[in-house]
């Protein structure tokens, strides 16, 4: 990606849209600036919603008659703004997210019978299809106030249709916005009290310092930085252009034997950016062959029963992998790092009941174990992406190990939320000591040698920051 996008939710009248407003403009829009990347074309951008008022006026008037054209009003007007939010290059703040339409707003219409089942069940289908390649926001901003509060300040802005909403049906709302964050909320999330009487640029500095922090925390990385740069050049200018960063990458090899591991989710395509760069790099390969896996197989009839078994046999082919490379003095790049299969699949497979507490315990100290003895690879290449683009390549190579008794498209999605901690834990728990490279594979076409070029160019803007670093 080429941006982050924040989500900002809260009630009616909780100050989403002042908060948005400020930290889009000066001096607060350079406090979320800081903490990305700069090339000079960042910003932050925020898209107001575009929905006819008068719908809003007559929900309002009149629920029951109006709550079903409204919802999808609401709903166009937001989904309209996500292509709008692929263009930018920065910080995108959303002022309400797709997904509060569905879990607040549409559910707050079913419970009060202002939508009856048949208007519901259209509402959610048309809600399912339209948001089923649309990924969360990389951090939800929740701010929180009480009924009171939320009325004082509706009536301070004065707008006369929000005179008519009544102190339950907020409550309401503050009820599935609490069920909203701590049960579908598919991303961290920063709760703000909203509550406070302070003067309100006080506040809002406050609140923009604490967003900023919380991207440094939980170290949300544009991941796709500058693509746009090569695909909107003319064809030829961007395949010399790309001709140009193979060459270059594959020099600095040569004479610079480096050790690059892929790492990533089941179906994100490592196995096949490996060999792009062992043919086009002329550098070695070493593969998973996960056909030749004596094990895997029948752990995907069997979890429960292989699984223990089937990651020492990870651990001790990856180790051998990377003995092989290290020992050889010539470049390599690896199919999938070897802390992976503890800090990702282990960890999974002991919350889905494969693996025992005890099991996950001797698995951890033999994985550190063996890690220490062996060198780092000098670059960690992790792609990311969606859990749909990940179910849907699975399905379309068609193993039959994989369909068959195999991965469940929830068991993709719960690897995917590990993923997106991957790059931090790896670091954290001593088990990667070179640089780390995290590309989001849903704008990327290993097909096209255009976009090929571009993570060319930034694998090799990745291995030489250190040696910039240290003159």
């Amino acid at each position: 990606m080429e941006h982050l996008r924040i989500g900002i939710v809260g009630n009616i009248g909780v100050g989403k849209s002042t908060l948005v407003k400020a930290a889009c403009s000066e001096p607060l829009n350079k406090i979320l600036l800081s903490t990305i990347p700069n090339t000079g074309n960042e910003k932050v951008y925020s898209f107001k919603e575009k929905f006819n008022p008068d719908v809003l006026d007559a929900f309002y008037e009149n629920p029951v008659e109006n709550a079903f054209v409204a919802q999808i009003e609401f709903f166009n007007g937001r989904l309209s703004r996500q292509n709008k939010i692929e263009g930018c290059r920065g910080i995108v703040l959303e002022d309400r997210t797709l997904a509060e339409d569905y879990h607040i707003f549409g559910m707050a219409q079913r419970i009060l019978g202002n939508m009856n089942q048949e208007e519901f069940l259209a509402y959610q289908r048309t809600y399912n299809l339209m948001t089923e390649n649309i990924t969360a926001p990389d951090l939800i901003v929740y701010l929180k106030a009480n009924v009171k509060t939320l009325q004082k300040r509706i009536k301070e802005r004065g707008r006369e249709s929000e005179t008519l909403i009544p102190n339950d049906y907020l409550k309401q709302l503050n009820e599935l916005y609490e069920q909203f964050i701590n049960k579908h909320a598919n991303c961290h999330v920063l709760e703000i009290d909203a509550n406070v009487d302070t003067p309100i640029d006080a506040y809002l500095e406050k609140t923009v310092k604490r967003i900023a922090e919380e991207i440094r925390t939980l170290e949300l990385r544009v991941t796709t930085p500058g693509i746009s740069q090569w695909v909107t050049l003319p064809e030829t200018a961007a395949t010399l252009k790309a001709i140009d960063a193979e060459t270059k990458l594959e020099k600095y090899l040569r004479k610079h034997p480096k050790i690059i591991s892929v790492a990533g989710n089941v179906g994100l395509g490592k196995s096949t950016l490996t060999a792009i760069m062992q043919r086009s790099l002329k550098i070695h390969g070493l593969y998973e062959n996960p056909e030749k896996n004596p094990l895997l197989e029948k752990f995907l009839k069997d979890k429960a029963k292989y699984c223990y078994d089937l990651q020492l046999h990870f651990l001790k082919m990856r180790k051998k992998q990377k003995c092989i490379a290290s020992d050889s003095g010539k470049s390599y790049v690896l199919d999938r790092s070897l802390p992976e299969d503890l800090l990702v699949f282990c960890y999974q497979f002991y919350k889905d009941g494969y693996l025992s507490k005890n099991e996950l315990d001797l698995l951890t100290a033999k994985f550190k174990k063996e890690s220490d003895k062996i060198p780092s690879t000098d670059l960690m290449i992790i792609l990311q992406g969606s859990t749909d683009l990940a179910w849907n390549r699975i399905q379309q190579r068609g193993r039959e190990m994989e369909i068959e008794g195999g991965w469940t498209k929830s068991e993709i999605r719960s690897l995917n939320q590990l993923y997106k901690t991957y790059g931090q834990d790896v670091v954290k728990f001593g088990f990667h000591k070179g640089n780390i490279l995290e590309i989001n594979v849903d704008k990327i076409d290993f097909t096209n040698r255009v976009h090929v070029g571009y993570i060319f160019e930034e694998i090799y803007k990745t291995l030489i920051s250190k040696i910039k670093s240290m003159i």
